[in-house]
């Protein structure tokens, strides 16, 4: 619909009961504001797009601090051991794209056939059931 070529659309899954995501990192998803989003190195040491949280507003989203791929998810394991059980979510990668407010809850399967439909809809297919 905005003209773009292609999309990657991981966040509407995780909104799925079936997406393996932590209870924490769902509490974020289903409250946080699409503008608290942001590019950060600091859990993969690449970049990627996640909800914005006490370490990444504290060392900031891209730091040239964070050890590289694939060392840095190691170097925030003891702090995440501690904090997760507790349902804190300061130190663990809450991953999300910027349109995570238009995320709904509902089976995978479902969302898989919403999407197709409305795809094949834009372009003047109909789907068939």
């Amino acid at each position: 619909a905005l003209g773009a070529a292609a999309v990657q659309i991981g966040t509407a899954y995780l909104f799925c009961p079936e997406a393996k995501v932590s209870p924490a990192h769902r509490r974020a998803l289903d409250s946080a504001p699409a503008s608290d989003t942001a590019l950060t190195n600091l859990f993969t040491g690449r970049p990627a797009r996640g909800i914005n949280n006490r370490i990444m507003r504290e060392l900031g989203p891209m730091n040239d601090l964070a050890p590289r791929f694939p060392l840095a998810g190691g170097a925030l394991m003891p702090l995440r051991a501690i904090t997760e059980p507790q349902g804190n979510s300061d130190f663990s990668n809450l991953w999300s794209g910027q349109a995570l407010r238009l995320g709904r809850h509902m089976p995978a399967g479902e969302l898989t056939r919403e999407i197709a439909c409305k795809a094949l809809a834009m372009v003047g297919c109909q789907a068939s059931s």
